[in-house]
């Protein structure tokens, strides 16, 4: 007689990885939300004349 096994819905596998990934996605918010860079654009100045 063959017993047939209940299978695990598989449910577990993409739960943890979604949870690694906010984990990951909260860290690197922290990370870089420590370090303000001051954005610093140049500008030419014009030559004076007509």
């Amino acid at each position: 007689m063959i017993y047939h096994e209940d299978k695990p819905s598989g449910l577990a596998f993409p739960v943890i990885v979604i949870l690694i990934a906010i984990v990951a996605i909260l860290g690197t918010l922290a990370l870089s939300s420590g370090h303000q860079v001051s954005a610093r654009v140049w500008v030419p100045v014009r030559a004076a004349g007509p």
